[in-house]
Formats: structure tokens, C-alpha cells, sequence
């Protein structure tokens, strides 16, 4: 097991503990995305739960579901919120699948893991054919950040805001680079959306009326590359 990947896990669970409701309102902007596919009768495979906050909301639209997840922080918010739900606790690269998956949950975890293209690859192993992998992450060409970068906030693109760091990113996305990384792993991307179309900063963003906010996490849908985040849907190449 990589002790190392496991204690840097740890390391940032306070966050999940703390919960921060933009993050809430994402989550729901991602199941609403989500709700848009078929749902019965679907096996359902989440890779990484963080507080448990998103697999509580995925418990109520599917019904065959497991998740993996390293953290022992992590699984004990998840069995607070879900009790019942089928949790691995391991990292993707040791997990032992005993069949394949309708769809997979890779929701802002992508830009945490350390390899991300090969975490993609273990996915696309684990879906079936003709499934479905969903995978969000953080867009490091957003509103927000083009106009910092233009009044010289942003030395560059790639540049992490404070938050990025206390939730242990390693790594920002494009939406080129997203498509990139999934079809380096075999993945090929059905579908791009763009969820939380973010002109000002995280702070004034918030203080915002809550209708307000909901509205700007369903604008921009298909303007994915001003968006704070992006939303794929990929499947396995050829099928």
C-alpha cells in the first residue's frame, strides 16, 4: 500500500470535516447533470467519497452502488451519512474488482490523484462496455481566473488559489487537457459541460443570494472552457 498517498489523504480531511457549501452546490449541479442518463438499474462504482456529501445524494437515484476510498477519515464521514453503503477502503490502484461497472463516479478527483492518466486507465478497466465514467475537475481558464490573469493577480494559468492547496490539488484542468488525458488512457469523451460560470472572485461570489448562485452553477453549460469546473462523460474507445 503507498503509506505516503494514504497520509497525504489524511492530511487534507479536515476540509471534508468542515464542509463548504460552493462545494454543496456543485455536488448538486453534478447530480442534475447526472440525472440526465438513464438511471435504473444501473451498477454504480464512486472513486473517492470525500465527506460522503455527493455518494448520499448518489444513494438516492441509484441503488447499486460502491465506493472506494483510502481515507479512514474520509469512510468514517461517508458511514455517518450512509451507513449501509458497500465501501472499499483502498486506493484504485490496489482494489480488487470482482465485475465491471455500468457507470463510474470520478467526481473532483482527478485533479488530487498523482497519475491521473492512469488512474483514467484502471477506470476504463472497470467499466463495462458501452458504459459511462463521469469525471469533474477544477478549470484552471475559468472567468475569474482569465480576468485575474489580465489584471495581473495570476502570474499564469496554472497557478493554484490558497483553497487549491488546502484541499490537496495537484493539478488543474482545460478542458484540452482533459480530453487529452482521457484518450492517453483509452477514453474516449462523449460529452463536455461546463458547470459554475464564475465572473468574480470565490469571496464575492458567496456573498451572493442563493438563487443567484444556483443560476451561475447552471449557466455556462456549454461554455465549459469559462467555467469554474468541468463535467465529462467519456467511454471506452470504439464502443
Amino acid at each position: 500500500m503507498n503509506r505516503e498517498e494514504i497520509d497525504h489523504l489524511e492530511s487534507i480531511s479536515t476540509f471534508y470535516e468542515k464542509g463548504d457549501y460552493m462545494d454543496e452546490l456543485m455536488m448538486d449541479r453534478e447530480i442534475e447533470l447526472i440525472k440526465q442518463y438513464p438511471t435504473e438499474g444501473k451498477s454504480v462504482l464512486e472513486v473517492g467519497c470525500g465527506s460522503g456529501s455527493c455518494t448520499e445524494r448518489l444513494c438516492k437515484v441509484f441503488d447499486d452502488i460502491e465506493v472506494i476510498e483510502p481515507s479512514k477519515k474520509n469512510v468514517a464521514l461517508l458511514k455517518s451519512r450512509v451507513p449501509d453503503v458497500v465501501c472499499h477502503e483502498t486506493l484504485l490502484e490496489e482494489f480488487s474488482a470482482t465485475r465491471k461497472y455500468d457507470y463510474i463516479f470520478f467526481l473532483n478527483v482527478i485533479e488530487h490523484v498523482e497519475e491521473p492518466v492512469e488512474s483514467l486507465r484502471y477506470l476504463a478497466d472497470l467499466v463495462k462496455h458501452e458504459g459511462l465514467v463521469f469525471i469533474s475537475g477544477p478549470n484552471c481558464m475559468s472567468l475569474n481566473r482569465r480576468a485575474g490573469y489580465k489584471m495581473g493577480l495570476l502570474e499564469n494559468y496554472e497557478k493554484m488559489a490558497p483553497k487549491d492547496y488546502a484541499v490537496g490539488h495537484r493539478r488543474l484542468y482545460t478542458v484540452d487537457m482533459m480530453r487529452d488525458h482521457c484518450d492517453q488512457a483509452g477514453l474516449k469523451v462523449l460529452s463536455m459541460k461546463g458547470m459554475y460560470l464564475k465572473p468574480l472572485s470565490e469571496t464575492q461570489m458567496a456573498a451572493l443570494p442563493d438563487d443567484a448562485l444556483r443560476a451561475f452553477y447552471a449557466l455556462g453549460e456549454d461554455i465549459p472552457q469559462y467555467c469554474a469546473s468541468l463535467f465529462a462523460v467519456a467511454t471506452k474507445k470504439y464502443y
